[in-house]
């Protein structure tokens, strides 16, 4: 009696667990941020918080968009296009007083991006393939790929007045250096070896090198082998790291399933493979798919988060 009332309460946990992190989750990234605002005036504050609530929304919509697009050149494009205005985001986050030098990007190339997803969206949903609906779309692709430019020009304008600060109190220091006499040296860095290592030519500040050959010089670092370019290696591509909370959570629930509720083939249903989890439901009693699934529920668990992204995620995108 004991050890069922143990098993059900380490369910119950689980299930808890896993669907309570799935809340926090969803809540932590549907979330608009509210800024803070209390030393300015009241309607600049205001002006200030829709600007950056509607370029939170709009970078929400493409992000939705992004994860559901099937056409897998595109979704890669957006998810460039979603790195650099995450990092913007998360920039005016911190120093709304910017929002208004971004204007651009929220009202124009953001919004812009916006409506030409949405009408490829529509024109996938038709399922045509003329001519023209192929030249529109491609044209939309081409469009969208000139947009990590845009962001990133848009960026640097926002970052403009820290980066002239920097400058200015660089060539300060650079201007002190020299009056004491201080030698500044750029490090000669020499041809990438077949391990893939960079030469680095050190200790050159009293003994420059002059005549001596690069090539007799010892390599710097560990000696590795140089990874062959096999056609998986190049397709694999690291996932955004903003989806790394909802990928830990699929693991670990397609984990918790395996461990608690394999035998029913609980955790291929979750993954989208009807038949082995039938399978697994109509041999449940031999035992044999328990012990399958636990093996494969620890294995989820202590599988690392790429290798997981890579063989349950973005196999199923492709």
């Amino acid at each position: 009696m004991d050890s069922i009332f143990l098993i059900v309460a380490t369910v119950v946990a689980t299930v808890t667990v896993i669907f309570g992190g799935k809340a926090f989750w969803d809540w932590k990234k549907n979330r608009t941020p509210q800024l803070n605002l209390d030393e300015l005036e009241e309607d600049r504050a205001q002006f200030l918080q829709e600007n950056f609530n509607k370029a939170t929304t709009d970078f929400k919509y493409i992000e939705e968009a992004r994860q559901n697009i099937s056409d897998r050149e595109l979704a890669a494009q957006l998810n460039r296009m979603q790195r650099i205005a995450k990092n913007l985001l998360n920039h005016l986050e911190k120093h709304p007083e910017r929002i208004s030098l971004a204007y651009k990007f929220i009202d124009y190339y953001q919004d812009r991006a916006v409506k030409i997803v949405k009408q490829y969206q529509e024109l996938e949903s038709t399922e045509l393939s003329t001519d023209k609906v192929r030249d529109l779309k491609d044209r939309m692709k081409l469009t969208l790929s000139a947009l990590d430019d845009a962001y990133s020009d848009q960026f640097e304008h926002v970052l403009n007045d820290q980066i002239i600060s920097a400058d200015a109190e660089l060539k300060v220091m650079e201007q002190q250096l020299d009056a004491e006499g201080i030698r500044r040296q750029t490090v000669d860095i020499g041809e990438v070896d077949e391990y893939g290592n960079v030469r680095i030519d050190t200790d050159l500040l009293d003994n420059p090198l002059g005549g001596v050959d690069r090539k007799n010089l010892p390599v710097m670092g560990t000696r590795r082998k140089r990874k062959s370019s096999t056609p998986s290696t190049l397709h694999a591509e690291s996932f955004p790291e903003e989806e790394r909370p909802q990928i830990v959570q699929r693991k670990l629930i397609q984990s918790g399933l395996a461990i608690f509720l394999g035998s029913l083939g609980a955790h291929k249903f979750y993954q989208g493979k009807t038949l082995q989890g039938i399978l697994y439901l109509v041999f449940c009693w031999t035992t044999l798919p328990t012990w399958i699934s636990f093996i494969e529920g620890i294995r989820y668990l202590f599988m690392p988060v790429d290798d997981f992204y890579n063989q349950y995620i973005d196999k199923d995108r492709r």
